[in-house]
């Protein structure tokens, strides 16, 4: 085994996993346009279709959970089955100017060969799924890190999301804190500064007590968006079976 390989396996992250919102989420490449997630839509067709190949594999192998994350030199496909907490680990060298999909697409194939190879050697299904596992445990890994937790963010309108900017309020602090708590500390520290008692801008503080108004008629009745993913590699769920995308750090997008 040589120490590249050695050295992803203690470390396994994607390519882009401190700069993920300037990566194209599906090859890695660098410095996509702002807001993108990927560098062009063949290349996230790519992975997708490749991903949705997986499933079969997965399936076959009876997983529970799965995450498929990518360096510039390997591929690794991470599976928690549903009969064990131990993770298995399927990686795959990535040839010259090959593509993270394309080096995926190569893993599964040859994983799939290899369960095919025991099925004509007369043994059962479910046992060569075990085999094929068994054969790659890496005890190292915490079967956490293969399990997507479920990421709630509020979900706001445009004319919301400007009344955050408004007010002067931190989407991160908002999504962990309380919202009116956060909602009425914004307003107070803004007025502060804008109230025409106080000297201020009359039709800036408008505008800030437009936003509160806002953001309070939110807070009454809260409505979220949620999903299930992990920070730096797609994650696979067998209840729901779909790979979802990286958690992004810009929760306001």
């Amino acid at each position: 085994m040589s120490s590249d390989y050695k050295n992803y396996s203690k470390t396994k992250s994607l390519s882009y996993s401190e700069k993920r919102t300037s990566r194209c989420l599906s090859c890695g490449k660098e410095n996509i346009k702002p807001g993108r997630r990927y560098c062009s839509t063949q290349c996230r067709r790519e992975l997708v279709w490749v991903l949705s190949l997986s499933k079969g594999l997965l399936q076959t192998l009876n997983v529970r959970y799965a995450t498929f994350s990518f360096t510039e030199n390997y591929v690794s496909l991470d599976v928690m089955p549903a009969w064990s907490n131990t993770i298995s680990r399927f990686s795959y060298k990535r040839k010259p100017g090959y593509a993270p999909a394309h080096a995926l697409k190569d893993l599964i194939l040859d994983a799939g060969a290899d369960w095919h190879n025991k099925r004509n050697n007369k043994i059962s299904p479910s046992l060569s799924s075990q085999l094929i596992l068994r054969a790659r445990i890496e005890k190292r890994i915490n079967p956490g890190s293969v399990k997507a937790d479920i990421n709630i963010t509020p979900k706001l309108s445009a004319d919301q999301k400007k009344s955050l900017k408004s007010l002067n309020i931190n989407m991160e602090n908002f999504v962990a804190g309380n919202h009116e708590t956060e909602i009425k500390k914004g307003f107070r520290e803004m007025a502060k500064l804008y109230h025409p008692d106080k000297g201020g801008d009359g039709e800036r503080f408008k505008q800030i007590s437009n936003a509160h108004e806002t953001l309070m008629q939110w807070a009454k009745n809260p409505k979220f968006r949620s999903n299930r993913a992990l920070p730096g590699c797609w994650s696979y769920d067998s209840y729901k079976k779909r790979w979802s995308p990286p958690l992004q750090k810009n929760l306001s997008a």
